[in-house]
Order: C-alpha cells, then structure tokens, then sequence
C-alpha cells in the first residue's frame, strides 16, 4: 500500500536509536495542525518516537539533518521546532515549495507509555456508541471537558489537573474522534447533544459545569436550552460563535488552505465541483465521512443564547490576529491582514456581541494576542485562572 502523508492526514513512524529516552520525550506532545481538524500526537518508547494522526496508515520518517526529516516514498519533509531553551514547540509540514503547514504543539502529554498527565483513560456504552473519557480525578462538583474539531479529550492534559483541587474534572472524546466509536452515520449537533447527555446518565451524574472549545460550543449551546437542569455552568474557550458565514465556496483568502481541507469544506457546502479538487493525500472514506459530515452541521447550526439560563463566561481569542494555515512570506502576510481585517474579523466579533447581548447571564473576556487554541501557549495560566474563579463563584 503506498504510504501518504498531508497536513491533513498523517501519521509517521520515526526510528531514533541514537536518541535517549530523556532526548526523545522532548518531542512527546500533541501538535494541532493549523487550518485543519487533525491532531498529530507523538509518543515515545524503546528509543523510538511514533507520530500518529486523525485517520491515517503509518510511514516511515528518516532524519536529514538537524530537526529535519523526510517522509520516505515522497517530496514532504517536516521540520521540528525548538525555542531558545531546546523546548519542542511545533514543527512545521513542508508538503511543496511554497506550502509549509504549522502544526504547533499544543501539550506535552500522549497516550500510553508515555502519557503521565495524572488520570485514568476508560469506556462507556451509551447513545449506542462506545465513548472514551477521561477522569482525572478530584472532588467536588463534576466538570466535564469537550474538545474541539479533530481533537480527543487528551487536549486537556495539561489544564485539567489544576481544578481537581475542587472539582471532579472529567474528558469526552466526541463520536468519530480518537478512540471513541466511529459509526457512519450521527453527526449532526442534535446527536452529538444526546451523547453527552447519555455520558452524563451511564455515569450517573445528575448536574455537571461544561467546558468545551471551539465546536463544543455548539453542543453546550443546544445543550443548556434542552438539558437546562443537567446544566450548573458553561466556559466557552473560543467556542461561542455562529459559523454559517464562516465558509463559503469561494476560496478567496490570502496564502490558501491545503488542498484536503478545500475538498472536505467544498462537499460539505456541496460546492460546486468540489469533487475535482485534486487532493491525493485524503484521509480513509470513514474519517473524510466524519470530517464533512460534523463540519456541514457546525456549517448549518445558528446558536440562539436567548433561552440558556445557566451562567456562562466565553473566553474569546483576539478577533484581530488571523488565524494562517501556512507559513507565509511578508508580502502575503500582508495580504492576509488587510483581508482578515475586511472580511474575517467582523464576522468573529458579530458573533462577541451577540454572545455579549443575547445571554443573560454571561459574561465575556477577549484576551488580546491570543490564537483559537487560547487555553495553551503564553495565555494557558490565564485561562485556567478565569475558568477556576468563574467556576467557584
């Protein structure tokens, strides 16, 4: 089988005898491929360091040089990136001249062995599907993690334990996603609601806080108007917003988005001849199945805050700083600014103010200089402050 690797889908398998296992957790982590719903997790063990993605076959990787290595049987090399103390911070997917994909690291925790964040990974059967979670343990009222487009409940490794001193914190792995069951069919919002709703009864909890990023906003959204008695409080971490005008089938942003994620955006809008984008490096049928299907829903829903009673903070990224898919030269760069500033960024900040009007018992906080991901990085001790004292208030 020829082996493929993209921004998109990728999954590597990296040889490094040479390396010590203090050298090799270095790399340990997982990396949020910029402009695209994938997670590349990397472990490490027996002198080796394995990196896996959303929904593809292994290949193999051999070092050029440096933190340089490329990807056998293809163009692509990918590039791992260290700040001034040798800390891995990201690294960069080089698929062609001129296409760099940023993939930063986004925590420091893997799955097994080489996962230490301090909780138990387990399964529960309930909507008719097998869901993974995440218990890190802890006492109090239970909070309940959900993760954005492409990620697993392990995003939160590394926030997670600083509220088990006074809740019970709990992760789930939405349907189609990491090693929860990925069934054809069931990702529209309403299922993905009722999934957590039947998470929430097979582990008998009566009332729980949420805190989900990104896409979770849209199912604890519907979820406080269905469930409002499940519901203690909500945190959107760059969460809150109506994304029916985040898309569109013209493709008209400076620097462009790989050509996988164009293809999944044109069907999922059923763009016209999106079938003929020429993408060889697609995930498998059942994970392109997940990808469209659970982006046409957060394409269609339209949050109405209007009806939620239960108090709600939304921590905002800076609606101002544009969000890349691809390392870009300055003249692009430039491009992309004035172009986010025309088109991008009202449309963020409409969905703040109708956040800021519409719930009556919200609050908002916009942090400036922070990206999508506003949990990790420079504004990580932040947000788990806001998040701790909205929580316990």
């Amino acid at each position: 089988m020829k082996k493929k690797f993209a921004a998109s889908v990728v999954v590597l398998l990296f040889v490094a005898a040479s390396y010590g296992q203090a050298e090799l957790e270095k790399y340990v982590g997982q990396y949020q491929v910029t402009g695209a719903p994938v997670m590349i997790t990397v472990t490490a063990a027996g002198g080796k360091l394995a990196i896996e993605a959303t929904g593809q076959g292994k290949a193999d990787i051999e070092l050029v040089k440096g933190e340089d290595y490329a990807v056998k049987g293809t163009a692509i090399t990918l590039t791992f990136q260290k700040d001034t103390s040798g800390n891995v911070t990201g690294m960069m997917i080089h698929q062609a001249p001129g296409l760099d994909v940023p993939a930063p690291k986004i925590n420091s925790s893997s799955e097994a062995p080489s996962d230490k964040s301090p909780h138990k990974s387990a399964f529960v059967t309930a909507n008719g599907i097998k869901m993974n979670y995440l218990d890190w343990g802890g006492t109090g009222e239970v909070v309940i993690l959900l993760a954005g487009l492409g990620n697993d409940a392990h995003v939160f490794d590394e926030i997670a334990p600083s509220f088990t001193d006074k809740f019970h914190v709990m992760g789930l792995t939405r349907r189609g996603f990491g090693e929860t069951d990925r069934p054809a069919a069931g990702y529209d919002t309403a299922t993905r609601v009722e999934d957590i709703r039947a998470f929430m009864d097979a582990m008998k909890i009566t009332r729980a806080h949420l805190v989900g990023h990104s896409l979770a906003g849209d199912e604890m959204t519907q979820f406080a108007i269905l469930y409002p008695q499940r519901l203690s409080k909500m945190v959107y971490l760059d969460a809150a917003y109506d994304r029916t005008k985040n898309f569109s089938c013209t493709n008209d942003m400076p620097g462009g988005m790989p050509p996988s994620f164009l293809r999944i955006v044109g069907e999922a809008l059923n763009c016209p001849g999106w079938e003929k984008i020429v993408a060889p490096d697609m995930p498998p049928a059942d994970m392109v199945n997940v990808q469209v299907s659970t982006m046409r829903s957060a394409m269609q829903f339209r949050p109405d805050y209007t009806k939620i009673k239960a108090p709600s903070l939304a921590i905002y990224a800076d609606a101002d700083v544009p969000q890349t898919p691809a390392k870009l030269d300055a003249e692009t760069q430039k491009k992309l600014d004035a172009w986010w500033k025309e088109k991008q960024a009202p449309i963020n900040r409409a969905s703040i103010e109708q956040f800021r009007k519409q719930m009556k018992n919200g609050q908002v906080v916009e942090i400036k200089g922070a990206t999508h991901y506003v949990f990790v990085g420079p504004y990580k001790d932040q947000v788990i402050e806001l998040t701790r004292d909205f929580l316990a208030k």
